[in-house]
């Protein structure tokens, strides 16, 4: 093994807990209810609309509108550059992520990122988590045109990092996108379990990690 490479979003940042704290500044910021009992309730819709992220903002945000009482002068578009101006500022770093990206370094093994998303977005986040130093190659599905689980994008990881795709391990949450397509273009693969459920065209007691404090296991 020469590289870790790993996926960003529910893998090194909780993309959940950062959705809420988003969710609830919107919320607080531009729309009107009446108990914060309905606030609650509004949350968990809007996590389920959401769909993990796997789902278009433009459209998830015109639904949005549509759905729910907005303080005057609100549109969709205003609540689409919201979202590009402000989740980046509620990203919040999953827990013994730093300590397993220290881990690795300290192991002598090259470090990459692959993350699917837009380029403004996924680069912020890196930013304001302070990740950014930790990688040797960044992949942004956005700035290469092409995306999890397509193994070009994964070829393209191997290839700025300087090693085989056997020689590399790739740790994500989202059994096809990340364990999947990772071994369709060669790699070791580790699921980072979560909330994705696992796919059948995957076989059952699969390398996996609970929690960072695992990372130690995985290691040469």
């Amino acid at each position: 093994m020469k590289a870790i490479i790993f996926d960003l979003d529910n893998t090194l940042l909780d993309r959940r807990l950062a959705f809420r704290r988003f969710t609830e500044r919107l919320i607080d910021e531009y729309m009107i209810i009446e108990l914060e009992s309905d606030k609650q309730v509004i949350i968990e819709e809007i996590r389920i609309a959401d769909r993990e992220g796997y789902r278009g903002k433009r459209e998830l945000y015109t639904e949005l509108y549509n759905a729910y009482r907005w303080k005057e002068g609100v549109t969709p578009e205003s609540l689409l550059a919201y979202w590009f101006s402000e989740f980046s500022r509620c990203t919040e770093v999953m827990d013994g992520a730093i300590e397993a990206l220290d881990l690795v370094r300290d192991n002598g093994l090259k470090l990459g990122l692959i993350t699917n998303g837009s380029v403004h977005s996924q680069n912020a986040k890196i930013d304001f988590a302070g990740l950014r130093h930790y990688f040797d190659a960044i992949i942004v599905s956005d700035e290469v045109q092409t995306k999890k689980p397509d193994p070009e994008i994964f070829a393209i990881a191997v290839q700025r990092l300087g090693v085989e795709p056997s020689d590399a391990i790739y740790v994500g949450d989202h059994p096809v996108n990340d364990v999947l397509g990772a071994r369709l273009a060669g790699l070791q693969s580790i699921w980072y379990r979560g909330d994705q459920p696992w796919d059948e065209r995957l076989n059952e007691g699969e390398p996996a990690l609970g929690h960072f404090s695992e990372m130690k296991k995985i290691l040469p």
